[in-house]
């Protein structure tokens, strides 16, 4: 029966033996592997570094973003009328508002609404309807996706190394067993010699 394990034992061993039917493409694909992990553990804390840093830009660019916003309420003016779409609200309801000094109107999508309701909108400036300005829970999720994002390419590209260089090394002691077999099954190679 056949076990397969991934422990670092088994690398570890390959890399400090001294038995001589370790390789030297054995202790370097070993060495390889302890380089991945060296990677990974390298670029946590630059991960880290660059997770803080979006995190800090995006919470200063939100915190303009909710200057430049404000929520008002708006007056649904007639009922919604039914406008299904897959994926959005039901209905489209026509809303109107005052702000930076006139009246606004516009047709959202929302549930079904009559004629006199009020709903709370978001504005800018000049007091056009826009979308809810992103709050410091936005920020730190996109600065969990980056810190991620930087972490696993640093660790990606190490793995991509590693998987190159034992593909070369595969390589290298398939044609080393093929010269030792030409050698073994030649009868007059040097294996056969003293046969």
């Amino acid at each position: 029966m056949q076990t397969f394990t991934l422990g670092l034992g088994i690398w570890m061993r390959r890399l400090l033996a001294r038995n001589p039917l370790v390789r030297i493409s054995d202790r370097i694909e070993a060495a390889a592997v302890f380089g991945i992990l060296t990677v990974a553990l390298l670029a946590a804390p630059v991960a880290g570094a660059a997770g803080t840093a979006v995190h800090d830009s995006l919470v200063h660019t939100y915190a303009i973003a909710q200057l430049d916003r404000h929520q008002i309420r708006a007056t649904v003016t007639r009922d919604s009328r039914s406008a299904p779409q897959a994926y959005e609200k039901p209905f489209l309801t026509q809303i109107q508002w005052q702000a930076a000094g006139g009246t606004h109107s516009d047709e959202i999508r929302s549930g079904d609404m009559k004629a006199g309701q009020q709903l709370d909108i978001w504005v800018d400036t000049s007091g056009e309807r826009t979308t809810a300005p992103p709050t410091e829970r936005d920020a730190a999720a996109q600065a969990v996706i980056a810190a991620l994002a930087v972490w696993s390419t640093a660790v990606g590209v190490a793995v991509a190394a590693w998987a190159a260089l034992r593909l070369r090394l595969d390589r290298l002691r398939y044609s080393a067993w093929d010269r030792e077999l030409d050698d073994l099954a030649d009868n007059g190679g040097r294996t056969n010699k003293n046969a």
